[in-house]
């Protein structure tokens, strides 16, 4: 495993050789110049190591965040598209829907006025049956007024041959 160094992991170990010095101010204005010149040396150099890793763990920091938000933008405009097209789907589904309804308001109304005929025909209907029927009882009235002249007529025709018999002698 690859240790990355951050400031969380410098700073501590900062601070303990700071208090370290602090301890060691005494006897570092005794060292000799070439070692505490070689102590700075190296320390400089360890700080520079240091810092050109964390500039190097920064960087790909950066990098996998510029990465990470080029991706987060293109699923963001992905969605908006979908978006879009959904909401064309909808304005779509809509209209037809509005369309459906005018033509079922139509449709309705179409309905209503043949039922409104549908029951004017079936009261003229009655009408009709009813008329037919007393038309039906006066024809009854009129046969049995015709059967009856027709026996009249007979008897009539009966008597008449009898008057005219009496009053023709024989021949």
């Amino acid at each position: 495993m690859f240790w990355e160094p951050s400031l969380s992991h410098i700073s501590p170990v900062m601070r303990e050789w700071r208090e370290a010095r602090k301890a060691d101010v005494a006897a570092a204005l005794e060292m000799p110049a070439d070692l505490k010149k070689a102590i700075e040396t190296s320390v400089g150099q360890v700080w520079t190591a240091a810092s050109k890793l964390a500039s190097i763990t920064v960087d790909t920091v950066r990098q996998e965040a510029e990465d990470a938000i080029a991706a987060a933008t293109a699923e963001r405009d992905e969605a908006l598209g979908e978006v879009s097209r959904l909401e064309a789907r909808i304005s779509e589904l809509q209209q037809a829907l509005d369309e459906k309804e005018k033509a079922l308001q139509q449709a309705q109304a179409t309905v209503d006025a043949e039922r409104a005929q549908n029951a004017k025909l079936a009261s003229d209907n009655a009408a009709l049956v009813t008329r037919v029927d007393d038309r039906d009882e006066q024809l009854k009235g009129l046969k049995a007024e015709l059967k009856d002249a027709r026996s009249d007529t007979k008897a009539l025709q009966a008597e008449l041959v009898e008057i005219a018999r009496d009053s023709n002698p024989k021949k």
